[in-house]
């Protein structure tokens, strides 16, 4: 039993003790049996007590080591975009001498490099318009015949149009034609000499030009066109004026014509990606570090280290973290560890960037800093740390999954402990229970037969009051 037990414990037979005195005096007409009996339960219940208290540590030390798996977790995606093919290390960027004529974006598979691109036309789209309607008419139960194509006598498509008996205005004819599926979209123009139905090509360039015929109305249409380019000197058209596959990766925007203004687009490493990558790893490198480090920092108000102070995992889990950022590898170029990019260890083993290091690394040997982190033959930096955060992260064999599983298996056994010292205190409590109260009706019965006694002594022959004093 502990101090705190042995002092309950005397404190609680003094108690008793004082209790049982005051009723045999007569002090009192009995004892208190439900205080007797809750003081002793809690001697009694010292052991679930000490338990209890157990669970408690193991919760705090369960919440710590959830948030370093967290963080382990986040740390592990940041080194998947390092090494990742389609991540960070593999985004471009684009650049264009003049943007308002075309721009350009690019994807991960582009080749970075410069083009020349001149801008002769842009695409347009066709449209076409009906004469003026009377005011009082409409095109209820009109036909328009829709032909698609730069030759009306062998259209691309064909759309047959009959609009409905009941649509008796002009919008309600543009109503049904957008509700339907046809290759053109209507409007309704009106003037001060009256209305128009207008038609325009759902499809841009020469592909969606417009012959539209009705008896109920003459149309005039206005041909689209193509947009006319040429790419590095290659003559380029296209129906629309963005354009892709023309560079392999890269898509072109045309904003307007300049025939005679040649625009340079450059594809580029998209170094700002890469460098909020590295800061991405930095950040959740050093965040993992902290939280071990804290356990092993001493509070300066309670003098006590971190709940996992003493858990035999920690340590081997912070070597293996700083191995992993020591690592060095051979064959891929002047880079063959982190602090040769610009990523330094500090004394407590987190990570700090020199900015101008890295950015030197990234504006000068690009391609050599991204073999280090995604070369596979030989391996590079990120695929060896790829394979170490991928163990270190397993949710079954981890070292942070196998505690935290030995924890909750440990923290569920006293559960169960608990449990069975709950139901076998509730025997005990009914033991005591019956035991003083037992012991209260002989306390209470007491002063009774005393008083039985005395008077039968005093009625006994020979009795005196001198004699009775004496006695």
């Amino acid at each position: 039993m502990s101090s705190i037990g042995n002092s309950l414990y005397g404190s609680t037979l003094g108690d008793i003790v004082n209790n049982v005195n005051d009723a045999f005096s007569g002090k009192t007409s009995g004892i208190d049996v439900n205080s007797i009996v809750s003081e002793l339960m809690q001697v009694e219940r010292q052991p679930e007590t000490q338990m209890q208290q157990e669970q408690s540590t193991i919760s705090s030390q369960l919440s710590a080591l959830t948030a370093i798996s967290t963080q382990l977790t986040t740390l592990y995606n940041s080194v998947n975009s390092l090494k990742d093919f389609n991540g960070a290390f593999s985004q471009k960027t684009t650049g264009s001498s003049d943007s308002a004529v075309v721009s350009a974006s690019a994807d991960q598979t582009a080749a970075a490099g410069t083009h020349s691109v001149t801008v002769t036309n842009l695409a347009t789209t066709s449209s076409s318009y009906s004469g003026y309607i009377p005011s009082g008419t409409s095109l209820a139960g009109a036909e328009i015949d829709v032909k698609y194509g730069s030759d009306p006598n062998h259209p691309l498509k064909t759309d047959t149009i009959v609009i409905p008996s009941g649509d008796t205005t002009l919008q309600q004819a543009a109503s049904y034609i957008n509700s339907g599926s046809y290759g053109v979209t209507a409007s309704v123009v009106s003037d001060s000499q009256g209305s128009r139905l207008v038609l325009l090509s759902k499809t841009s360039g020469a592909a969606g030009n417009l012959t539209v015929s009705s008896a109920a109305a003459a149309f005039t249409s206005s041909a689209g066109v193509d947009a006319q380019l040429s790419i590095d000197g290659v003559p380029f058209d296209s129906s629309t004026n963005t354009i892709t596959g023309a560079i392999a990766g890269v898509t072109l925007s045309l904003g307007a014509a300049a025939p005679n203004t040649p625009v340079l687009i450059s594809v580029q490493p998209d170094t700002s990606q890469a460098t909020q990558a590295i800061q991405n790893f930095v950040d959740a490198y050093n965040a993992v570090i902290g939280s071990i480090n804290a356990q092993f920092t001493v509070d300066p108000t309670t003098q006590n280290e971190g709940v996992l102070a003493g858990d035999s995992m920690l340590r081997p889990l912070q070597s293996d973290l700083l191995q992993m950022a020591a690592t060095q590898v051979s064959g891929l170029g002047p880079y063959v560890n982190l602090q040769s990019l610009g990523i330094e260890m500090q004394d407590d083993g987190t990570l700090q960037i020199d900015s101008a290091t890295l950015s030197a690394a990234l504006s000068s040997d690009f391609s050599d800093m991204q073999n280090f982190f995604q070369s596979t033959s030989p391996a590079g930096w990120g695929q060896s740390a790829g394979t170490q955060m991928l163990q270190l992260t397993d949710p079954t064999l981890g070292p942070v999954a196998v505690d935290i599983s030995g924890l909750n298996q440990t923290n569920q056994d006293l559960t169960n402990q608990i449990s069975d010292f709950e139901d076998n205190m509730a025997v005990v409590q009914q033991q005591l229970t019956d035991q003083y109260s037992n012991l209260n009706a002989l306390l209470q019965q007491y002063p009774l037969e005393m008083q039985e006694i005395a008077s039968q002594l005093a009625s006994l022959p020979g009795a005196s009051g001198s004699g009775n004093n004496q006695g």
